[in-house]
């Protein structure tokens, strides 16, 4: 879905940053992160620390695009968005709540190589594209990006590493506290209710069994669901999960087609995205209300439950350009269940997925391959 024109090399701006190196997702070794070994709550000397508080004009929203494309950098962007922001709230070019979120990441020229021995494919700030030595593709973005809720107040402590703790504090008195590891991936998530009960939500700072896809279980016979059937009859298809012997993490759960495939898929048919867009018209967001009421009924149920939300696109364009834009529009789609049905973001994961996993195999402009869909990953994170 990318455009004719290819994407241009960002200024060298900025050195690449020392990244810890990480260990493979399949290995199921716990990543790096100074931020993961220090309790919560315990204020770490050194560490740098910013606060803010989250209005309507830094908070995006499902139905509003972003000022750069996908294949454009930030820097980029700046020029033409603050000309066209003509006086509104819009700094570096970039639309509300759209901003360098990767801080030094975000500065790395394409075709710089950062740890892992990993090649710099695409960045647009919001979102960095690498190519792996085995020639897959890696998306890095910020996991904390959908709890960037109007009134939310948001405290992050950056750790020498680049890791950081992120405690996002509501009016109501809650709290959800977020390690990321220096690529502002998710390793461990709680959410905090105002009487102080804590419900872990995620926890990749512990060591899981390595996978080897060969000895997993048989994928579920009915594993495409519409999101047009009843909620009753979701939730029966959903209900159908076998235990699985084991807990897997969410890289792992991420990472590998395998393990995802484990539990249904909820295809999200009556939502289409205009050509490199990412913003959800309103009218579309209405058609997720079956969804978002069984996925709020979940939570409501059990705090703890996790839903995956995937993007996807056709294979017209560059793999990077279509990896990004998924994630961008998973995004969208998890803000709208937010937005329009009051689903609890920190219960939601984001993932784009690009052209990889084609519904439709060609190679043509296919519509039901720009598609995003859902999964409900919590039996594989607590191995039920």
């Amino acid at each position: 879905e990318a455009p004719a024109e290819a994407a241009a090399e960002a200024p060298a701006a900025e050195p690449v940053p020392d990244l810890p190196v990480q260990p493979d997702a399949a290995t199921g070794e716990a990543p790096v992160a100074a931020a993961a070994e220090v309790p919560e709550d315990e204020p770490v000397a050194g560490a740098e620390v910013t606060e803010e508080v989250v209005t309507e004009e830094t908070a995006r929203s499902s139905d509003e695009d972003f000022a750069n494309k996908v294949n454009q950098t930030a820097v980029e962007a700046a020029p033409a968005a603050t000309a066209e922001a003509e006086g509104a709230e819009r700094k570096s070019g970039l639309s509300k709540g759209e901003k360098a979120v990767l801080l030094g990441l975000g500065a790395i020229a394409i075709g710089a190589i950062i740890s892992n021995n990993r090649k710099v494919e695409l960045n647009s700030g919001d979102r960095m594209v690498v190519t792996r030595p085995d020639g897959s593709y890696q998306i890095i973005k910020d996991d904390n990006a959908l709890l960037r809720q109007p009134g939310s107040r948001v405290r992050t402590e950056t750790f020498d590493d680049g890791s950081t703790r992120t405690t996002v504090t509501r009016a109501d008195g809650s709290r959800i506290v977020t390690i990321r590891d220096a690529e502002y991936r998710v390793l461990r998530r709680v959410h905090i209710d105002p009487d102080g009960r804590q419900t872990l939500l995620i926890d990749d700072t512990q060591d899981f069994a390595p996978v080897d896809v060969t000895r997993l279980p048989a994928p579920p016979r009915d594993s495409y669901l519409s999101a047009d059937l009843s909620e009753a009859e979701l939730r029966t298809a959903l209900a159908r999960e076998e235990g699985f012997g084991r807990s897997f993490s969410l890289a792992q759960i991420r990472d590998i087609r395998e393990v995802r495939d484990l539990v249904p898929v909820i295809d999200l048919d009556a939502i289409t995205f205009e050509t490199g867009s990412a913003a959800i018209r309103p009218d579309q967001a209405r058609a997720l209300s079956r969804l978002g009421r069984l996925i709020r009924s979940y939570v409501d149920e059990s705090p703890s439950e996790v839903f995956l939300i995937e993007g996807h696109t056709d294979a017209v364009g560059s793999a990077a350009y279509n990896l990004a834009l998924s994630d961008r529009r998973a995004e969208s789609v998890a803000l709208a269940l937010t937005e329009y049905f009051e689903v609890p973001p920190e219960n939601l994961v984001v993932q784009g997925y690009g052209e990889a996993f084609l519904k439709v195999q060609t190679d043509a402009d296919e519509r039901a391959n720009r598609r995003a869909a859902v999964r409900r990953i919590t039996p594989l994170l607590s191995g039920s």
